[in-house]
């Protein structure tokens, strides 16, 4: 369900014949019978007024007392509110309903029926409205042209024998007693009507009458009427005043005074109501323009609920929403202002009707009135009204909301940032939403506009902006969005801790755009290759700058980074990531600096611009430049006043803005494979994820395309890379061969971390798939799958040999005991001196995986057989400490259940006060531990100082080459710290 098919507009807002003249008729062309029909017959005017409480009050009190039925019903009845509030409709109103104008289905929802049952007398109406006269010119009256108000009254009360009662007053602008007064009324009842009194005042002050002014003669004519009123049974008066905020409000305090004067001497005081209220206004619109029976329409429920729905979705999902948004109240809320979105109508009510020009009820109705028809026409899908709906970008609304309400100078605000005009460029708005495929900067900016056209409005909170656009469906995270699209990108918007509010000053943005017109495209440039040679730097990838020397090393040893300028492509700016690779790529790739194939190709990647993100970067370093100019021109900062203080902030953002969009210009990397060379585009850069060196990030992107082989990667299976190796390995080789193996082969890993080559090798001798020969050693210097020997070590004089290539070794007899045995000797024998062997421990210090295969070996080359104790420990002072005790307490894993583990951990974090500190000390099992877990977790991710250990005991010993160990090495070569201490305790260990 929706509006277009719910509701059905009056056929006069559907033809765009809802002028002005229709729905603001004045009291006297009624009377005179020159309004349109819409106000001159009754059946049509109440079918088109919502029966507001103080309506109905109205005709309660005034005809209660005109017909006799309510003698007790106040003589002098006064409405207050702001011009457009709906004063002169509901003086209308009592004028039908006095002469009879209401139908009997009608009479019983406009008020009590009983009311009516007097005496059948046709209650006299005269009228006076304070915009229709001059200071002393009235209509004429059976041929008479009164000169006050007094005289004018009288002659619509009683004809000439009434007026004669006041001539001489009326002649000298005298004002008259309450006796003649009275003597006008007679016996009749009598109903006056008095509105717009305030604006005649303001005219009537300048007139002189003796040492005093005819304003002040009218303020007592009103004491002497509103006396005369009361003591008479059967005479009502009713007489408009408006709000404080009007453009009258302060000749409305004079008459005030008065009758809160007269009101005192009064028995009985005046009844003050509102012609119509908050509650009333969405009603009193909705009936206007509205043939549809809105307040008993099913739908309205429904999607109140579903808007309430939305909120709370919304709001959840982190959108910073008015708390009277959420819950069952804001579905209340919705169901009372039906068709309209409550924001609607608080601006409407709260903030554009306190604009002299706008007048409230009256005001609404011509904007809304416009906007229904629109809406209609364009068959817009919608559940509600919304601010937004009053679309700036028709001239008529914009003129409406501007220079008819005196606020010309924001014309050239809706124009540039809000919404585009027929015939003129987009605005800010509209490039925003053209940029991010929404809706939603246009309509955040024309409620924002809204809001702001109140002067004395600091500011419309984000929450309000994000709830008065909110719909059904909407996309939370691009609402925000948008609205930080609007604040950098509009010329007009200001926005503080206060708020967001248009301004009729050109904002700081103007400023930024007139710098970025004058800065030259060569000093762009410039300023983002400097900006290109910051950002990729030295590290596991050594960097080469393709615009600096385009020669490529071809070796073993290093691994390099090419990486190339816009330039280098000429008047594409870039490569085309899906359209093969570039042949300046592929020529490096191929050949050798000095000539000739190259022979390491896997040991270079490139990373080349896209043609397509380089203007966005053009911009964003102009931008740059923009600011650090302003920055350092003292005149402009001065110009700005309080805001001079963002220009530092902006350009400190704008810095970071434009290392982030050079790095997503540069941002298609090339990478060795066997096809040749495959193309990925690296992940988008932002703000948050933008490192000091992003060579790091080109890292971290081989990472996971499993390219590299570095620290912590997870070891290679020794049998799979041999497959690899071709028949080259079918005889010795030096170790070191294959270290050039992996720089030769692109199907390979690129190989930044070498100890993951001499873990490989250690592995392979471990599992029989190679063996390996340290120098100068003989068949001692031998290690294989069944006889552990040296470590394995990178280098020309080392060498990896087939399985079974180590020769036997002869056993030799033991030196204490003369017998040939395996372990340590029992006998003591052979004038050794009997002494029991010593407890022995193995150490061994680096990453994890290495440190504990280096210990194990060295204890397995001792002649241990048993492990009784394992202690690894890290002690480190950084912003990854919490990262390193997380790989500590991996190590324990697969100990089996023979064993029992101890954790300690010492850590300290220093909180954002240099003085506030946090210290944690814990010795404790693994189950004690995890209490702490989480909330160390959370505590550590900023830097900290850690030192830690985990002690492995076995209450039986388990065997070094058992799977008990095996488990532990394996847990700390896959996920064990980075750098560690570790102590193995053997077999005889006390």
């Amino acid at each position: 369900m929706t509006l277009l098919s719910a509701l059905a507009p009056r056929k006069d807002v559907l033809l765009g014949s809802l002028t002005e003249s229709r729905f603001a008729a004045g009291l006297e062309d009624v009377i005179a019978g020159r309004a349109a029909d819409a106000y001159a017959e009754p059946r049509k005017f109440f079918a088109q007024t919502y029966p507001s409480e103080g309506l109905r009050t109205l005709l309660n009190e005034a005809l209660g007392r005109l017909l006799g039925t309510r003698p007790d019903a106040a003589s002098v009845l006064r409405l207050e509110t702001a011009f457009g509030g709906g004063k002169t409709h509901n003086l209308i109103a009592l004028y039908h309903a006095a002469r009879g104008g209401l139908t009997a289905e009608l009479v019983s929802s406009f008020m009590d029926p009983a009311v009516l049952a007097g005496d059948g007398a046709e209650p006299v109406v005269a009228a006076f409205v304070g915009t229709t006269a001059g200071a002393s010119t009235f209509p004429q009256i059976a041929g008479v042209a009164a000169s006050t108000p007094w005289g004018y009254l009288a002659l619509q009360i009683a004809g000439t024998d009434g007026y004669e009662i006041v001539r001489r007053d009326d002649e000298t602008l005298s004002a008259p007693g309450s006796d003649q007064l009275k003597r006008v009324f007679g016996e009749r009842p009598v109903l006056i009507l008095i509105d717009e009194i305030a604006r005649y005042l303001s005219s009537a002050a300048a007139r002189k009458v003796g040492d005093s002014s005819l304003a002040k003669q009218t303020v007592a004519f009103l004491m002497a009427l509103l006396e005369a009123a009361d003591s008479s049974e059967r005479v009502a008066v009713v007489i408009t005043t408006a709000g404080e905020t009007d453009a009258f409000a302060g000749d409305t305090e004079a008459v005030s005074a008065a009758l809160k004067e007269v009101s005192s001497l009064l028995a009985r005081k005046e009844l003050v109501l509102r012609a119509s209220g908050e509650a009333d206004l969405p009603k009193i619109l909705a009936r206007r323009l509205f043939e549809t029976d809105i307040e008993h329409l099913p739908e309205r429920l429904a999607i109140a609920a579903k808007y309430a729905d939305a909120a709370d979705a919304a709001h959840a999902a982190g959108l910073d929403l008015p708390t009277d948004m959420l819950g069952a109240r804001f579905a209340k809320e919705i169901e009372a202002a039906f068709p309209f979105h409550p924001d609607l109508i608080r601006v409407l009510d709260k903030r554009l009707s306190t604009i002299p020009n706008f007048q409230r009820t009256r005001g609404a109705l011509r904007l809304l009135a416009r906007a229904v028809r629109r809406i209609w026409d364009a068959g817009q899908d919608l559940d509600l009204i919304h601010l937004h709906h009053i679309d700036l970008s028709d001239q008529v609304l914009a003129e409406e909301l501007s220079s008819r309400i005196d606020r010309p100078l924001y014309e050239p605000v809706i124009r540039a940032d809000i919404a585009q005009q027929p015939g003129g460029a987009p605005s800010h708005a509209d490039e925003v939403d053209a940029r991010m495929g929404t809706p939603y900067a246009r309509r955040l900016a024309t409620a924002a506009y809204l809001f702001s056209l109140t002067r004395d409005v600091p500011g419309v909170p984000a929450s309000v902006l994000y709830g008065a656009t909110l719909t059904p469906g909407d996309d939370q995270n691009l609402i925000a969005k948008a609205l930080d699209g609007l604040e950098t990108t509009c010329w007009y918007l200001h926005a503080d801790v206060r708020g967001y509010r248009f301004s009729t000053e050109a904002s700081l943005v103007r400023l930024i755009q007139e710098a970025e017109e004058k800065i030259s495209g060569g000093k762009v440039r410039e300023r983002a290759t400097r900006i290109l040679s910051e950002q990729y730097k030295d590290s596991a990838l050594k960097v080469r700058r393709a615009w600096e020397d385009a020669k490529v090393p071809d070796n073993s040893e290093d691994a390099y980074l090419v990486v190339y300028h816009w330039d280098d492509f000429g008047d594409a700016k870039g490569v085309d990531p899906v359209n093969g690779v570039s042949g300046k790529i592929v020529e490096t790739y191929e050949k050798a600096p000095a000539g000739g194939v190259r022979e390491f190709r896997n040991r270079v990647i490139f990373l080349a611009p896209n043609a397509q993100f380089h203007e966005p970067m053009l911009k964003a370093v102009r931008r740059l430049m923009a600011l650090e100019q302003l920055k350092t021109t003292p005149e402009l900062l001065a110009s700005l006043g309080e805001k001079r203080g963002d220009v530092a902030k902006l350009s400190s953002e704008a810095l970071g803005l434009a290392r982030v969009a050079v790095c997503n210009h540069v941002n298609v990397l090339y990478v060795p494979d066997k096809a040749g060379l495959e193309c990925t585009v690296l992940t988008t850069v932002t703000s948050a994820s933008l490192l000091p060196n992003q060579t790091d990030a080109v890292i971290a992107s081989l990472d996971a395309m499993d390219k590299l082989l570095r620290e912590g990667s997870k070891p290679l299976d020794p049998a799979w890379v041999r497959s690899k190796l071709g028949a080259q390995f079918d005889v010795a080789q030096p170790t070191m061969e294959l270290a050039r193996a992996f720089a030769r082969r692109p199907d390979l890993k690129l190989v930044l971390d070498r100890q993951q080559l001499v873990n490989l090798l250690v592995a392979g001798v471990r599992n029989g798939v190679w063996e390996y020969q340290a120098p100068d050693g003989g068949p001692a210097a031998w290690s294989t799958k069944t006889r552990p020997g040296p470590t394995p070590r990178l280098g020309e004089d080392a060498l990896m040999h087939p399985p079974g290539s180590a020769p036997e070794i002869e056993t030799e007899p033991c030196p204490l005991c003369g017998k040939v045995h395996e372990g340590a000797c029992d006998d003591g024998g052979g004038g050794g001196g009997g002494e029991e062997t010593k407890a022995r421990e193995f150490a061994a210090t680096g990453s994890a995986g290495p440190a504990l295969v280096n210990a194990r070996q060295a204890a397995v080359e001792a002649g241990r057989k048993t492990a009784m104790r394992l202690h690894v420990s890290v002690s480190t002072v950084s912003d990854d400490a919490g990262k390193e005790l997380q790989r500590l307490l991996t190590v324990p894993a697969g100990a089996g259940p023979k064993s029992k583990t101890v954790y300690r951990v010492d850590a300290r974090v220093q909180l954002d006060n240099p003085s506030h500190v946090v210290h944690v000390d814990f010795t404790g099992t693994p189950g004690d531990y995890s209490v702490l877990r989480e909330p160390l977790r959370v505590l550590l991710s900023r830097q900290a100082s850690v030192t830690a250990s985990v002690d492995i005991t076995w209450t039986e010993p388990v065997e070094l080459q058992g799977s008990e160990v095996a488990a532990v090495v394996a847990a700390g070569q896959s996920t064990g710290p980075t750098k560690c201490d570790i102590r193995l305790t053997t077999e005889g260990d006390v």
